[in-house]
């Protein structure tokens, strides 16, 4: 485990890509973002009794890779992350899209395990833990500025 995996939540861990987790359906989306602002909204998600699924960890570009409902790309519009439609599992690399090694699945331990994750909820987090990450790093412009859910 290195330091980008850092989390206070169970989570039961498959040390490679396939076989992916069984509990995921058919047919889903995926939502990319960075690692460090993904597990954070996704651990505010679980404190506040969101239900979460598997989520895909690429070590190699510190990406999360989070399979939501499917039909949710129409309207993502994210600053903060992308949704590509279809359970396609890349990671964006510079000049393109390319497969990755080192990955592992994380399927969160316990009773708010899902097949997928809420893509709504997963916005709303991952847009309110950006603002606070900027807020405290100074970014922000104007006082009392918040990214603004479009879902």
């Amino acid at each position: 485990m290195t330091s980008l995996l850092h989390t206070r939540h169970l989570w039961q861990l498959g040390f490679a890509e396939m076989p992916r987790p069984l509990a995921l359906p058919r047919d889903y989306d995926v939502v990319r973002v960075g690692m460090g602002l993904g597990l954070a909204a996704i651990e505010a998600m679980i404190d506040q009794g969101h239900r979460v699924g598997p989520l895909l960890c690429c070590i190699a570009h510190h990406k999360l890779l989070v399979p939501v409902r499917a039909g949710t790309v129409h309207w993502w519009g994210a600053p903060h992350s992308d949704c590509g439609a279809g359970p396609a599992q890349r990671c964006e690399t510079y000049g393109g899209w390319a497969a990755c090694r080192n990955r592992l699945w994380m399927l969160p331990a316990g009773r708010l395990a899902a097949a997928t994750t809420e893509p709504g909820a997963l916005h709303h987090h991952l847009s309110q833990m950006r603002a606070r990450m900027r807020d405290v790093s100074g970014q922000l412009q104007a006082a009392g500025a918040r990214e603004a859910c479009h879902v």
